[in-house]
């Protein structure tokens, strides 16, 4: 080891190694060719029973693989390291987690599922859930969101459709198709971001070894990778080119391709105009973006008639999440007092006119030229999560590349902190709960305690947000830096 400490990049690819191999573990552990054979989806908890010990095998590679990610980090911070290993391992990991079995979210055959709704039935997914086929082979794999509409945009659909009409269309075959599609958005969004930042090692592995991104994204083929490689296409297309009309091409079809995106396109449209040298110019360019902007709508939604139904359907289905956030838990806590209508209401404002008085004052300090654009979507987008009533694990691979663009200390800290707490949390959401506080008589007559759905949150919600929310405030600054 003390040969090591002068030799940064042996130290780096050492890690790499060590990482790579708790990956592959990770796919033996879970393999997707064989777990997909079953007719419905499982997660980690339902496909660890009778052998708990890959369920833990599971956690303890999971922090490992944060230890080592954080020194990769402090590696960088220190030495010069070469952008080609990184994204070569980056590489690596990506194709390995390929073939893991998406055992935290089942969204990956519900991508299937709703191709085949079009191509098999002709059906529009905006319109018809995937239990409008109830006679579909695939019917099992929708869940407990069999009555959901589809909550993406048309381009998702459309790259879904493609997949589907090549004739991968059964559960396995369906399933790595995608994971191929989101590990080539992965690639593609490494690669902008070392456009974006000029080649920054330590900026670039906040996004390519992070194992948030990684086990999210090619891991459970989360199509938010492929949103997030066409924001930052349009973010570095500005920032680099000063490309206006490609950069709101760029950002229309990644709110296009999944409505999370639309936080981030008022603020690249005011940078935009607030570069402009003149009114008129700034006009001409208003009426040019809006033209970009509803002709790539138009075109995005002609497969999908009628428009108003469909766009109707989406804003519908996007209202409808109300899980594991602050919101939530203060929902469940109001409700032991007041009706339970009137608890959900209370959050649900409060948080929106929150998010509306952020989000306006981001957009003021971008027009007067204070913060720059990826500051104030890092800002957005982090206190999107705080304000929102709906909470995924995954919804902190939004925050990633705008950390990577925006390479603060403190950023860099908070994006690490909500990573591990998010990909930790299937400890509370599948572990816990399911093995521990779940009523259970053991064979010696000892019963374990039954938790509620609000002693979850108590437990889940502060582990989620605090540790991102407050660590960053309180550690001296040698320690953030």
């Amino acid at each position: 080891m003390k040969r090591l400490r002068g030799h940064p990049i042996a130290q780096l690819i050492l890690l790499g190694a060590g990482s790579q191999v708790i990956y592959l573990t990770m796919v033996l552990l879970y393999p997707l060719t064989v777990h997909g054979q079953a007719d419905r989806p499982y997660d980690l908890e339902k496909l660890s029973r009778g052998r708990p010990s890959s369920a833990f095998i599971y956690v303890i590679g999971l922090i490992a693989l944060f230890v080592a990610f954080w020194a990769a980090l402090r590696i960088a911070r220190r030495n010069r390291v070469p952008v080609k290993l990184i994204v070569a391992f980056g590489l690596i990991f990506g194709f390995t987690l390929t073939w893991l079995y998406p055992i935290t979210a089942d969204d990956l055959f519900r991508y299937v599922l709703r191709a085949r709704l079009r191509v098999v039935y002709g059906e529009n997914p905006f319109l018809v859930p995937v239990s409008g086929v109830p006679g579909d082979p695939m019917h099992l794999f929708a869940g407990q969101w069999g009555d959901h509409l589809s909550p993406y945009g048309p381009i998702w659909e459309l790259i879904a459709e493609g997949v589907v009409w090549m004739g991968l269309r059964e559960p396995v075959s369906g399933a790595l198709a995608y994971k191929v599609v989101v590990w080539l958005a992965y690639l593609a969004c490494t690669g902008l971001l070392a456009w974006g930042t000029r080649g920054d090692s330590r900026a670039l592995l906040i996004f390519a070894w992070n194992p948030l991104v990684l086990i999210q994204g090619p891991g459970n083929g989360h199509n938010d990778l492929v949103m997030m490689a066409l924001m930052v296409l349009g973010l570095v297309l500005w920032e680099r080119k000063r490309s206006w009309a490609l950069a709101v091409a760029a950002m229309s079809l990644a709110v296009l391709t999944k409505l999370s995106a639309a936080l981030m396109a008022p603020l690249l449209m005011v940078a935009i105009l607030r570069s402009q040298p003149t009114w008129w110019r700034r006009v001409a360019i208003l009426i040019g973006a809006a033209a970009i902007a509803a002709g790539l709508i138009v075109l995005a939604y002609l497969p999908f008639p009628p428009l108003e139904e469909t766009l109707g359907g989406i804003l519908e289905e996007m209202s409808r999440s109300y899980t594991y956030t602050i919101a939530a838990f203060a929902r469940m806590v109001l409700r032991e007092f007041i009706p339970n209508d009137l608890a959900m209401s209370i959050p649900r404002v409060i948080g929106r006119v929150t998010m509306l008085l952020i989000y306006g004052w981001a957009l003021v300090r971008v027009a007067l030229g204070r913060t720059r654009l990826a500051e104030a979507g890092f800002l957005v987008y982090f206190c999107f999560l705080l304000t929102n009533t709906g909470y995924r694990i995954w919804y902190p691979l939004w925050l990633v590349p705008l950390a990577v663009l925006h390479c603060t200390p403190r950023t860099r800290l908070r994006t690490v902190l909500i990573s591990l707490t998010s990909e930790l949390s299937i400890l509370m959401f599948y572990l816990l709960w399911r093995w521990v506080l779940n009523g259970e008589t053991l064979p010696n007559g000892l019963v374990l305690p039954d938790a509620s759905w609000l002693a979850m949150h108590a437990i889940t919600v502060p582990w989620q947000y605090g540790l991102p929310l407050f660590l960053p405030l309180r550690l001296p600054k040698r320690w953030r830096d």
